[in-house]
């Protein structure tokens, strides 16, 4: 299974990708955003609790904002290192 999925065209670069450098591909980040405000709106549309939406909606703006640290390209990693920033929020190591 290991193999399938790392060979997979769709999903092995993004998870060879991530399991190398911590790359997020900005596609996905903003397709991630889209399935959330729909999630969201679906919610509102189906009359759920003010305070549930409001709930999940923080917790998806968390959600957001840690995948938005990540960088979006295999570039942007590499520009990131050799300009010495970090790749994360935290340090280089991960």
């Amino acid at each position: 299974m290991h193999a399938w999925i790392y060979n997979h065209k769709l999903f092995g670069p993004f998870l060879t990708n991530w399991g190398e450098k911590r790359v997020f591909p900005n596609k996905m980040k903003y397709f991630m955003l889209a399935m959330m405000s729909s999630s969201l709106a679906i919610m509102w549309l189906t009359n759920v609790p003010a305070r549930g939406i409001l709930y999940t909606a923080a917790f998806m703006c968390l959600v957001a904002i840690w995948a938005w640290r990540w960088p979006g390209s295999v570039e942007a990693y590499e520009k990131r290192i050799a300009e010495g920033k970090k790749v994360g929020w935290f340090n280089n190591q991960f």
